[in-house]
This record gives C-alpha cells, structure tokens and sequence, in this order.
C-alpha cells in the first residue's frame, strides 16, 4: 500500500502523507513522485506545477521540512506551496494559550517595577507613579493606576484599554503613545475605552461604542 496519495486540482497537487507510514519509506516514495513529475514537465514552456505537502497528524521536524524544500530547489518547473499539519507543535500550541490567555492582577505595584502578561488582564490593584504594567493583549483597568499602562505589547494594534484612567502618566497600545495631562485626563474617565485609530494614534470613545 502506497504512503503517498497524489491529488489534483485546478491549484496544483496536494501530496497526502499517511501519518502512520515509516518517514523514511515515505520520504523516498514522496522524491520519487516528485522526479516523475519532473520528467513531465521538461518543456520550459509548460507552467510550473504547484505542490502542497499534507502530513496529517504527522508533525515534521525543521529537519525534516527543510530536506523536502531542499529536494524541490532541484526541479525548477515544480514549487511547493506549502508544507501543511493538522497538529500543533507545542510552542505554537502555547504561543496560542498564551495569546487567549486572560491574567487578573489584584497586588501593588510599586514605583519602579514594570510586570507583564500574557494575553488579556484585569487589573484590580495599584499602580503607583512611574509603575508599569503591560500585556501583550487587551487591559481592562478596576483598580487605581498612575502609571504607565501599555496593552498590546510589543505590535497588537487590535488591543484596548478599558477603565477609569484619568490619573495615568500615560498610555499605550502597540508602538503608540498617549501622555496624559490636565487638558485631556476628562476623556479617559470610566465609561470610556482607548483604541488605535485609523490614523495609528490613540483615540478614546464611550464604552457603549466598543460593539460597533
């Protein structure tokens, strides 16, 4: 039995892996495929055909897919597209854990002392002058803050800050600074939340907007 199943469409080729097959029974079985291809494809003038590679539940290792992007370079009439996994390595499966992750902070923090999180936080602490907080998602502030607080970290520019801020130092969402003062500190009252705007600066609007 094959541990390789070819198929077409308008797209290219899709070459399916059996996730259960030996790698290196199915690897040379997957070159093999690959150079009788390329025997029909001599012409210069024929379009190049696109490949795809399906692992299934199989994860490969860097190794392993850089031996198959190695193996295409030799044939210049066929590309691969893509090399594709219906499973997660454990990095990216806790880079998405972590990215939907929502942290609630009741402590202190202190002059000096900059915390971070991962994903979402509620804040329901302290944050004393020249304090900073900052999470790589969105901040939802139920304490009292003087500090900086920065949402997004280090480019989320999809992130928000919510909650009563009129006595923070400043701002932050992404890359972009609000510094707040006596003249604008009456915009970040509660009820509001804090966005990046088309222009790429912060701009505040009332929380029953937030939907829209």
């Amino acid at each position: 039995m094959s541990d390789i199943i070819l198929k077409g469409d308008k797209r290219g080729f899709s070459v399916i892996v059996d996730a259960k097959a030996n790698y290196v029974d199915a690897f040379k079985e997957l070159k093999e495929l690959i150079m009788q291809q390329n025997i029909k494809s001599t012409n210069e003038n024929d379009d190049v055909i696109k490949f795809t590679i399906k692992t299934g539940n199989r994860l490969l290792t860097d190794e392993q897919k850089e031996a198959i992007r190695d193996f295409f370079e030799d044939y210049p009439q066929l590309k691969l597209m893509d090399i594709e996994s219906d499973v997660e390595s454990k990095t990216r499966v806790q880079e998405i854990l972590d990215a939907n992750r929502t942290t609630v902070e009741s402590g202190i923090v202190r002059s000096g002392q900059k915390l971070d999180y991962q994903g979402d936080l509620i804040f329901l602490g302290t944050l004393h002058r020249d304090a900073q907080i900052r999470a790589t998602g969105s901040i939802y502030i139920l304490g009292e803050v003087d500090g900086i607080v920065q949402a997004g970290y280090p480019n989320n520019t999809e992130a928000v800050i919510f909650g009563n801020l009129e006595n923070v130092d400043q701002l932050r969402i992404a890359d972009v600074i609000e510094i707040v003062t006596d003249d604008n500190k009456a915009d970040f009252q509660t009820g509001k939340y804090a966005y990046i705007d088309d222009l790429h600066s912060i701009s505040v609007d009332d929380l029953k907007n937030y939907k829209r």
